[in-house]
């Protein structure tokens, strides 16, 4: 009979539980302290998943904590309330290690059990895997934790291998995870932006949203893949990918490039099934390869769309190229209008001393324009990443929760 529950909590296990009550037709608060839900999303990646938690009906509150739980609500932080009469904690746990401890085992640095390349703790007759243990991760070079089954089930096989005096390769770990949030698919692997920056890392990001599938299919849709790669070697370290398409297909062949060492010619080269119903002649993986490739080598300069509010707030001379009946249906509000169609016409509207900003729908046809303007003898012109689909995205959620003006006339996510 109780309607009313919070959830507290945004990682894999709040936002899982959130959903399935929300199914259930209760009323749902899902409180996060962080500014974001799902830590191994960047924060620009993260938007989509808090837009469609909004549109599913979760009451999503980030950037606030709890701070008192009472019988029928939950006071916040900031000095909200939020009604509820079930609250359901989801915060994360730490290693219990007073077991290991007691029996005289070491800690590592990262408050975990530390073990070697066989799983073996310091004393010879006690191995230790799973959540509990310090691993290394392949991408950072640094001791950290992991709490994912795979990692753990292949840390026990390796373990037992061990004990028969059988040989074992520590590849280190990376990090792969995949949920499903209501309608959308959301998987990570590798090293987000936070984590490389914090690596100390030189990296460079490609965001691209190709269709999933052959657009003629009826079930294609957007698939917002985002992927990391190292500076200037074009290492791939990392991918995220979200949409209701076969993310984890996508993001399982990136974390296959990442153990062989794989870069993005690698990932350009990379021969896999197509067939329309599963995907297109060049995937969403080989696409991308190609965009980072000409980043890396010079082609062309783009700027992401978290910037873009910023480049707009600043009235920077940005050109919508996608066509008239496109822009109408909505617009950033400073955008001028210049279709790639009409683009050879019109040269005399777009000025050599100052930066130019380029966008479309999804960065394809601003690509093109962009390309064809250098030829034209541009040099000061800018391709939005993501373009007016990757604005929309990461704008929304904000736009909802706080009084802030929006950039946009009109949304769109299709």
């Amino acid at each position: 009979s109780i309607e009313d529950i919070a959830v507290v909590g945004g990682g894999f296990i709040g936002v899982e539980v959130a959903e399935n009550l929300r199914l259930a037709n209760k009323n749902v608060s899902l409180i996060e302290a962080q500014d974001q839900i799902m830590a191994p999303f960047d924060y620009d990646m993260a938007q989509i998943l808090h837009k469609e938690m909004m549109d599913k009906g979760i009451n999503l509150i980030l950037s606030d904590g709890v701070q008192k739980i009472n019988s029928d609500s939950v006071e916040l932080q900031s000095g909200k309330k939020v009604d509820a009469k079930v609250v359901v904690m989801a915060i994360g746990v730490s290693p219990e290690t007073k077991l290991a401890v007691d029996a005289g085992l070491e800690i590592g640095e990262t408050r975990s059990i530390k073990v070697d390349h066989n799983y073996l703790t310091n004393d010879k007759d006690i191995y230790a895997v799973g959540d509990a243990i310090e691993v290394y991760n392949r991408l950072t070079h640094k001791p950290s934790r992991l709490a994912l089954a795979g990692p753990a089930q292949r840390q026990a096989r390796a373990a037992a291998d061990h004990m028969y005096g059988k040989a074992h390769r520590n590849n280190g770990v990376i990090g792969s995870s995949v949920v499903q949030i209501f309608d959308i698919g959301a998987a990570s692997t590798g090293l987000n932006e936070k984590q490389a920056k914090s690596a100390g890392i030189n990296y460079d990001i490609v965001y691209t949203i190709p269709g999933d599938k052959v657009g003629l299919m009826p079930e294609s849709n957007p698939m917002h893949f985002k992927l990391l790669y190292e500076y200037p070697t074009g290492k791939i370290l990392g991918a995220q990918a979200i949409g209701k398409g076969n993310v984890d297909k996508r993001v399982d062949v990136i974390a296959t490039m990442i153990l062989m060492g794989g870069t993005l010619e690698d990932l350009k080269e990379l021969e896999l099934c197509y067939a329309p119903l599963f995907g297109t002649a060049k995937d969403v993986v080989n696409h991308t390869a190609l965009v980072g490739l000409n980043l890396l080598n010079g082609a062309f300069k783009q700027v992401p769309v978290t910037k873009v509010r910023e480049l707009v707030e600043n009235d920077e001379f940005i050109i919508d190229v996608r066509e008239e009946d496109e822009y109408a249906e909505g617009h950033l509000k400073n955008a001028v209008n210049i279709p790639l169609s009409q683009l050879r016409k019109r040269l005399d509207e777009i000025p050599k001393d100052r930066a130019v900003y380029l966008h479309c729908r999804s960065s394809q046809r601003s690509y093109n324009a962009v390309m064809a303007l250098q030829n034209l003898g541009y040099d000061n012109v800018v391709n939005i990443s993501g373009s007016y689909l990757g604005i929309c995205c990461y704008e929304y959620f904000q736009d909802q929760v706080t009084d802030r003006e929006k950039i946009v006339t009109e949304y769109n996510f299709n």
